[in-house]
């Protein structure tokens, strides 16, 4: 499995190792004790919580503005939305904003409180000391309601070029998320199972639709043979989860119909790598000193 790992650009802390490597950097002064015990829970589950990440008035300032956002869209936003004929990606609706599982696209380059609250200090630093480098933010997604959607794991989805596990993702909670609003879900430790390859050897499921059943299914498989327990995040505002590239996660059934469950989920690489579609389209970065960003959908 290590060679896999190697192959598909393991970070350090998937290393047989990385114990080792993270003792190594506290004592050298590198990492403070308390990220230090951050990352040892993100090497052992998969995901680590960093309560109040985020101040209460940025969250409140932030969804201020996606109302605003929402009542009238700029002529090149995005969502994306799903009917019986599949996905789509249109101009918000105000509409089709409570529509579960529906996405607003990349709300970070057009809000500089979104960049602010998604390079919160605390989650920085924690994405900086995995990455070994700054990291690049980029696929942001603003939920009204709970996605529903099944257990996944982002190297099926979001692809990076040459190195799907040069990859991690952020939850931010716009408000208090009860049970039963479609809160988000995983299996511990479940970043550590073998590698579902789809055709051709890949990890990314592009090209493969028919084989998606089989990923996901295995998921399920990997979690009762490894023992990994099916826990939620029914976060505080202003917490933030941060996960693992090969994390199962997915959202709850929603079981309170019409309850909200406002957040904001950020895709981070880092600054030295990046999404295929930068290679096909010149897009520029904003550098915010600490943590960089891009979009696929808006020339910010």
């Amino acid at each position: 499995m290590s060679e896999l790992r190697d192959r598909f650009g393991s970070l350090w802390i998937d290393r047989p190792d990385s114990e080792g490597v993270l003792a190594d950097k506290q004592a050298a002064g590198e990492i403070s004790a308390q990220l230090a015990e951050r990352i040892r829970s993100f090497i052992k589950d998969g995901y680590v919580v960093i309560a109040n990440a985020v101040s209460l008035d940025q969250t409140r300032r932030l969804r201020e503005e996606i109302d605003a956002f929402w009542a009238n869209p700029p002529e090149d936003a995005l969502i994306e939305n799903w009917t019986e004929q599949g996905k789509r990606l249109i101009r918000p609706h105000a509409a089709l904003r409570q529509s579960d599982g529906t996405k607003l696209l990349d709300f970070h380059a057009y809000s500089a409180t979104a960049r602010e609250a998604i390079a919160a200090p605390a989650v920085v630093e924690f994405l900086t000391a995995i990455f070994e480098k700054r990291p690049k933010a980029f696929q942001s997604l603003t939920f009204w309601r709970g996605s529903q959607q099944p257990m996944h794991k982002d190297t099926a989805y979001v692809p990076i070029e040459g190195a799907p596990l040069h990859l991690a993702a952020t939850w931010l909670a716009l408000e208090d998320i009860d049970a039963g609003t479609g809160e988000l879900e995983y299996y511990v430790g479940s970043h550590r199972d073998p590698h579902f390859l789809f055709s051709g050897g890949s990890k990314a499921v592009a090209g493969a639709p028919e084989e998606v059943d089989k990923f996901l299914a295995s998921l399920h498989e990997d979690a009762q043979r490894y023992g990994h327990p099916r826990q939620s995040f029914l976060a505080k505002e202003g917490d933030v989860l941060i996960w693992h590239a090969d994390l199962s996660h997915g959202g709850a059934r929603i079981t309170k119909p019409g309850a909200t469950r406002q957040s904001l989920v950020t895709h981070f690489t880092p600054e030295t790598e990046n999404p295929p579609y930068m290679q096909h389209a010149q897009r520029p970065v904003i550098d915010e000193g600490t943590c960089l960003f891009i979009s696929q959908y808006r020339q910010i």
